[in-house]
């Protein structure tokens, strides 16, 4: 087991975002968290990731507590997390990206005595992650010179730049063409077989092809868990949340 929620509720003023929600996933497993605007799906991310604290409940990750631990020991850990929204640094190519984002793995900053980009071990690293992630061809190309899609691809790339145990996208697809989507969902099947995944989207083709198991919430609760064939099936799935 990768990562237990046990009883994570939260609440901002009077308003329930999270009750009483129980979540496992395991080891190089993708596991999808769907519901409508509203049901407290990002919460529950930032929850997980260390950004917001629960009002009550237990985080653990590879079998120990990570409650008082914040987002950055976390990272350390091996949480990372890839936003909706990208944040990129536009000005900088995908290699140098890259490298920065390998820099925190090898606990490496920028000097002015030895620049980064002369560290080899980090080169190489930045290299084979663009490999990993379909953008070889794309090195010395600023990221505000890619496509959207791209962006996104690189987004990945830097998410597991950090060596990372477990990996929270959250809505991966959003604003892609089909066929920027259809190579998203290529490369997160190869992530896949390196890295425990969790997933938020809303785009329900692309959690069919992607996850082992799928966790629906409604305002707040866990309404229901299966594989996707049971979701598929659920009456009340399709009542709540696909609008069958």
């Amino acid at each position: 087991m990768i990562l237990k929620l046990s009883n994570i509720n939260k609440s901002f003023g009077s308003t329930i975002v999270l009750e009483d929600i129980n979540i496992t996933s395991e080891k190089k497993e993708c596991l999808a968290i769907i519901g409508p605007n509203g049901a407290g799906k990002s919460t529950l991310f930032k929850v997980i990731s260390g950004i917001i604290k629960q009002d009550n409940g237990y985080v653990e990750f590879n079998s120990k507590s990570v409650n008082a631990l914040n987002v950055e020991e976390r990272a350390r850990l091996g949480i990372s997390q890839s936003f909706q929204k990208n944040s990129l640094f536009l000005e900088m190519t995908v290699k140098e990206s890259l490298m920065i984002a390998c820099s925190h793995k090898y606990k490496v900053s920028f000097n002015f005595i030895k620049p980064l980009y002369k560290n080899n071990f980090i080169s190489e690293d930045a290299i084979k992650i663009a490999k990993d992630i379909g953008l070889q061809n794309y090195l010395d190309i600023k990221s505000e010179f890619l496509s959207y899609g791209l962006q996104r691809q690189l987004e990945l790339g830097i998410a597991i730049a950090c060596n990372p145990r477990l990996l929270l996208l959250d809505e991966p697809t959003a604003g892609m063409s089909p066929a920027e989507t259809k190579d998203i969902i290529n490369l997160i099947k190869k992530l896949s077989k390196e890295y425990s995944i969790i997933i938020v989207e809303h785009d329900m083709e692309v959690i069919y092809n992607l996850a082992d198991k799928i966790y629906v919430l409604d305002r707040g609760k866990l309404i229901f868990e299966g594989s996707p064939n049971a979701v598929k099936n659920s009456e009340l799935v399709q009542k709540v949340y696909l609008g069958i």
